[in-house]
């Protein structure tokens, strides 16, 4: 799915402690200023989860990216392994997190980039503005 992003906003993953707060607060000011407020509340769900994944499981400085065109809101992560992400049973000790991302976005999905991969998805950007 290739959305077109006129405005763009990135971030980068610091660490699973106070890195996550700071991620959420970037996309809850972001997506604010865009005018997206339907599709905040899932984008953090989304934002913490795909973070938490490139932290714990990528190498390098992984990035968030955040862009809106059109009537979408894309999120993508970058880290620089590249294998991609490994969807696992859900349970008590996790393996919710891709199985979230899938139902609360319209689409998503990984390719390499660079010495790594992006995780993305998107999601709805309700603004009457943003939809034209």
């Amino acid at each position: 799915m290739d959305i077109p992003a006129p405005l763009t906003a990135e971030c980068a993953l610091t660490d699973l402690g106070g890195g996550l707060a700071v991620v959420r607060r970037f996309t809850r000011l972001t997506l604010l200023a865009w005018e997206c407020g339907a599709a905040i509340d899932d984008a953090l769900l989304i934002v913490t989860e795909l973070a938490t994944n490139a932290l714990r499981h990528g190498r390098g400085s992984p990035v968030l990216r955040l862009s809106v065109g059109a009537a979408h809101v894309r999120i993508e992560v970058f880290d620089d392994e590249p294998k991609p992400p490994v969807r696992r049973q859900a349970g008590a000790d996790g393996g919710w997190g891709l199985a979230l991302v899938e139902r609360l976005s319209l689409a998503w999905g990984t390719a390499s980039h660079g010495r790594g991969k992006v995780v993305w998805c998107a999601l709805p950007a309700t603004s009457a503005e943003l939809a034209g």
